[in-house]
């Protein structure tokens, strides 16, 4: 018999067996649409975001784009940027800007465009939130270097014959402020000797334009070397994308420099005769003040990158204060060094040996502790004769200091020999071949000498005006002067107990005599005044030298010049140069 099964034919497929099946092929379904439609999905999300980029940052978008299709090679990205101009933007501005701009080409593609209503990049006047500083145009108002003015106003301004070099922004100028500007096409040179005419006689320079012969005129009592806002100042703004902000730089690099860095400016104060004994000693060890006679003028002194003056007198332990023709300082008096702020210390004086080349020997050693410079005398005669470099923010210095007086008396007592301290000794051929040696290691030689004295003493407290004079005999003009003609940049006499008149002479500029800076000398008015220079440098180059009256009062306490002070001091030195 045969038993045959026929149960599985007639079975129902159970209820959940039934469920998974469809599930499945409603998955695999599913699956095979969403492969279909994945394609569309990337195409869309592609789309989107190409277009998201586009309108968010099309330069950047370039960019991509130029690196997928560049890949592997070598390619250099250099984008147009247009650029347009609010109203207030003046027209010589505009012309001078499309000017230097629209020489910017690479490969036939121009870096800039002009005038598009849309730009990237828009000029305006008006600082807004969130923008940017473009460009600044600076103008300067200088006199000529011997010019007595000491300040000016815009209002004092209109009152004055102006001139410029050139017309860019002349007509804005003008109008914004009411002047009458004269042009001067033949250059600098020719300007200058316009200014020489006159004190009434003003130039706006842009600070490439500054020179030794012109001399910056405070703007409401504003020096622009000190303080940026001396100047007529025009500020130029734009609010770019932060990714473009490279762009204002190059704009600003091919503007030219309206302005200056900070880390490239050297500034170098020099000062007159120390000599911190008898009378002024006296003073000091009555009000027990080791720093009395810098205490107001100190800190303006110590505001530079270098501070010099020439000390005449060594420190001697157990000094005590005498009236004699003898010096010694005591080791206290120091203090009054470091209050001015001194980096450098002249020993070119003649008193330095007053109680022995022990004492100037070890005077010298403590400058050397404290870190200070020295030149124009030193341990012995090869230290004495070095030439001292200093380098800062760019430019290399060079000093070099002679004993002229006693080296033409044939007194050798202040002066350096083998083994023994004192002042650097002089002669023509030592002076042409140090200058020669500065030269070739430095970007500035200043020369200073430690001439004949001016004997300005005269009967009563009046002024003398003889001593502001260089001296007839020796020939004080002819000896600054040949240091001149052989390379020296700027020539000091550092030797005036009453300061002498200055003079620019062939490329560089002399100062016959300083004055006293710390000394006794109460009782005559040349001997009360002195001048600090304030000498500026920028990248190698010697762009301006401040005068700066100072005063001693009968306190022994020295001042900044009051302005009354002040303009009898350079009313006298410029009679003593006529």
């Amino acid at each position: 018999m045969i038993n045959i099964d026929i149960s599985a034919s007639n079975r129902r497929t159970p209820k959940t067996h039934r469920t998974r099946d469809t599930v499945s092929f409603r998955k695999t379904q599913s699956k095979k649409k969403s492969k279909k439609l994945l394609p569309k999905v990337f195409f869309a999300a592609f789309l989107f975001t190409t277009l998201f980029l586009f309108f968010e940052n099309k330069h950047l978008f370039i960019h991509a784009v130029e690196n997928l299709f560049t890949f592997g090679k070598s390619a250099v990205i250099y984008d147009t940027y247009s650029i347009s101009f609010n109203d207030d933007v003046p027209e010589e501005f505009v012309n001078s800007m499309k000017s230097n701009l629209s020489k910017l080409v690479l490969e036939g593609k121009p870096r800039f465009e002009f005038d598009k209503k849309k730009a990237d990049v828009v000029v305006g006047m008006q600082e807004e939130e969130g923008s940017k500083e473009v460009f600044s145009k600076d103008f300067i108002p200088v006199g000529h270097f011997y010019s007595l003015l000491t300040n000016i106003s815009l209002d004092d301004l209109k009152s004055k014959n102006v001139y410029m070099l050139d017309s860019n922004m002349k007509g804005f100028l003008e109008q914004k402020f009411g002047l009458e500007i004269t042009l001067i096409g033949e250059g600098k040179d020719a300007l200058i000797e316009k200014l020489k005419e006159r004190d009434e006689n003003i130039a706006l320079l842009s600070f490439e334009d500054l020179d030794p012969g012109v001399k910056i005129i405070p703007l409401d009592n504003k020096y622009y070397l000190d303080d940026k806002e001396g100047a007529i100042k025009f500020n130029f703004y734009s609010s770019v994308k932060p990714k473009d902000e490279f762009i204002l730089s190059v704009i600003a690099r091919n503007m030219g420099s309206a302005s200056f860095e900070d880390a490239s400016l050297t500034k170098l104060n020099m000062g007159g005769v120390v000599a911190i004994a008898r009378n002024l000693a006296f003073k000091m060890e009555a009000v027990k003040d080791y720093t009395y006679p810098a205490k107001e003028i100190g800190d303006f002194l110590a505001d530079a990158d270098l501070t010099h003056f020439s000390n005449e007198v060594s420190f001697v332990p157990g000094c005590v204060p005498t009236r004699s023709m003898a010096f010694c300082s005591s080791p206290n008096y120091i203090e009054s060094f470091k209050k001015s702020g001194v980096d450098i210390v002249e020993l070119t004086g003649n008193h330095n040996n007053d109680y022995g080349t022990k004492y100037s020997a070890s005077t010298i050693e403590t400058f050397k502790e404290l870190g200070w410079d020295y030149f124009g005398g030193g341990l012995n005669e090869e230290d004495a004769k070095k030439i001292l470099y200093k380098e800062v923010n760019g430019t290399k210095l060079a000093f070099i200091g002679y004993n002229y007086y006693d080296s033409m008396q044939n007194n050798i007592g202040p002066l350096a020999r083998n083994g023994i301290s004192g002042a650097n000794s002089y002669s023509e051929s030592k002076l042409k071949e140090d200058i020669a040696e500065a030269k070739k290691n430095a970007d500035i030689v200043i020369t200073t000498f430690q001439f004949q004295e001016c004997y300005s003493y005269p009967d009563g407290d009046v002024i003398y005006p003889i001593c502001y004079q260089p001296l007839s005999i020796p020939d004080q003009r002819g000896t600054f002067k040949k240091a001149i003609d052989l390379g020296a940049d700027i020539v000091v006499g550092t030797q005036a107990h009453q300061p002498q008149t200055y003079e620019l002479y062939g490329d560089g500029v002399i100062f016959y005599g300083l004055g006293n800076l710390y000394f006794d000398q109460y009782i005559w008015i040349g001997t009360r005044q002195g001048l600090v220079l304030t000498h500026y440098f920028y990248e190698g180059k010697h762009i301006q030298t401040k005068v700066v009256p100072i005063y001693m009062d009968k306190d022994f306490v020295v001042r900044l010049a009051t302005p009354e002070q002040g303009a009898l001091l350079l009313k006298l030195l410029k009679e003593a140069r006529d």
